[in-house]
């Protein structure tokens, strides 16, 4: 039990020197970059035609993907970089791409469209960066994210 106890002590300082330190101005901006669309997809949820069908279709993305991603971080066994805890999926990248699919009668759907995949995108890249994730773990999060708003999406809203 002592020489068991003694090995541990002695692999824990090694296992946390051998993390890589956050980049803290890439993890800030990965928060920030990660709530484009949902914001914008809320406020132009709210203005719409129907905000209750549009909120509903919001409210269908964001727990499916955020539900299936924070279940998924227990189930599968993939450290971060830079800390415990497992990474895979990314739920910052999977909460990039709720809100995409709601439209911007304002500025048109091509406009929303680029920045929102341009936010989606640089969120993906991000996470690595700051070395919360690895680049696998934030893609299969941008994955997630970008089916649980098409599932989201299967709420009808036309009038």
């Amino acid at each position: 039990m002592r020489v068991a106890l003694v090995a541990l002590l002695l692999t824990i300082p090694h296992s946390v020197t051998a993390q890589e330190p956050v980049v803290k101005w890439a993890d800030y901006a990965s928060w920030l970059t990660a709530a484009v669309n949902p914001v914008w997809g809320t406020i132009e949820a709210a203005r719409g035609e129907r905000p209750g069908c549009h909120l509903g279709q919001l409210a269908i993305s964001a727990g499916l993907g955020l539900g299936t991603a924070f279940t998924l971080q227990h189930v599968i066994t993939s450290p971060r970089p830079c800390c415990s805890g497992n990474g895979m999926p990314s739920a910052h990248a999977t909460t990039s791409m709720i809100g995409l699919a709601q439209p911007s009668p304002a500025r048109g759907f091509s406009v929303r469209l680029t920045i929102g995949l341009g936010s989606a995108t640089a969120t993906g890249i991000l996470r690595p960066v700051a070395n919360r994730h690895t680049p696998s773990q934030a893609v299969w999060g941008i994955l997630l994210g970008a089916g649980a708003e098409a599932a989201g999406q299967l709420l009808r809203c036309e009038t």
